[in-house]
């Protein structure tokens, strides 16, 4: 048999198995004459596969005699599916069921028989191109016509109906690309798809819940305020100190007889007096401003103010954060 008389091989196949429906039955054990359900569906499959090949309806056909060799397998089956897909232009898949044919069939398929489906099979090679597809991706699917032909990298090129084919491509996280490609029975093609390299993924963990806040005034606040009330009170001290020190450095310069160094230590008394009552008092009005801003802020930065005090000979600086 040849390829110009393929599209009769199921009624051949008919003729020459001596009728499927019977070879299908081969290897059953039916009891009493009983027909094996299975084989009664694969028999049915297969009448009706026939009856759509002759109406011209291919793809039905191929459904229904694919459904009979799955019920119930027969090398004598895979001959028929191998001329539906030739009649459906689908080279590559009547090439490979055709092989099936000859390697289950083996011995069982007489000489003659045999040697014509060597020679379909010899002409099917010749409607089959050979495509090489390098993508730089690995672990992609690539597809032929939508049908999954392997995973990158692929070993070896791969083998497609002679016409126009559509190559695509899917790799996780690179979405797909797809190639339209014409070619011819025997022809080699190489195909190169690539996808944009993508930037680094970065993970960001989410922190921890934060830490609840005190609501109220916290120990900033308290410690500038308490500092705030001593220093007042010791330049309150200070200050009444000095102010009896003038005092009595007046009384001393009004009396007879006392000598001028007790006058300057007099004075000098009442002077350091005077300073530090001011820097206490200056420290104290710092302080004072601390504990409002920490009073106002803390609700929302109570955690976060530093605050301190910074003091030097005749100076009194308010330092820190809010």
């Amino acid at each position: 048999m040849n390829l110009r008389t393929i599209a009769y091989a199921p009624l051949l196949c008919l003729l020459v198995s001596a009728l499927p429906a019977r070879a299908l039955a081969e290897g059953a054990a039916p009891t009493g004459g009983a027909a094996v359900p299975d084989t009664e569906d694969a028999r049915q499959h297969f009448a009706d596969g026939l009856k759509l090949y002759k109406d011209g309806d291919f793809d039905a056909a191929l459904v229904q005699f694919e459904r009979a060799y799955a019920i119930k397998p027969n090398f004598k089956v895979l001959y028929n599916i191998a001329q539906t897909y030739f009649q459906l232009r689908q080279y590559v898949e009547a090439r490979d069921n055709m092989a099936r044919y000859l390697k289950e069939g083996g011995a069982a398929i007489d000489p003659e028989r045999q040697a014509a489906a060597s020679k379909d099979l010899a002409d099917l090679e010749k409607r089959i191109a050979k495509v090489t597809v390098t993508v730089n991706v690995n672990g992609a699917t690539v597809l032929v016509d939508g049908k999954k032909v392997g995973v990158t990298p692929l070993a070896e090129p791969i083998s497609v109906s002679e016409g126009q084919r559509t190559i695509s491509v899917e790799a996780p996280n690179r979405g797909a690309r797809e190639r339209l490609i014409r070619v011819a029975g025997g022809e080699q093609q190489t195909l190169n798809l690539t996808f944009e390299e993508t930037a680094p993924t970065v993970i960001v963990k989410q922190a921890g819940p934060a830490p609840m806040r005190q609501s109220g005034p916290g120990a900033a606040f308290w410690a500038t305020a308490i500092g705030a009330v001593a220093l007042g009170a010791g330049g309150g001290v200070t200050g009444l100190l000095a102010l009896s020190a003038q005092s009595d450095n007046k009384n001393q310069q009004k009396e007879f007889g006392v000598s001028q160094s007790k006058l300057n230590d007099s004075n000098d008394r009442a002077k350091n007096l005077a300073l530090t009552s001011d820097i206490l008092s200056g420290a104290a009005i710092i302080c004072a401003g601390a504990a409002v801003v920490i009073l106002i802020t803390s609700p929302h930065h109570a955690d976060s103010a530093q605050v301190g005090l910074s003091m030097g000979p005749g100076t009194a600086n308010l330092v820190g954060s809010f």
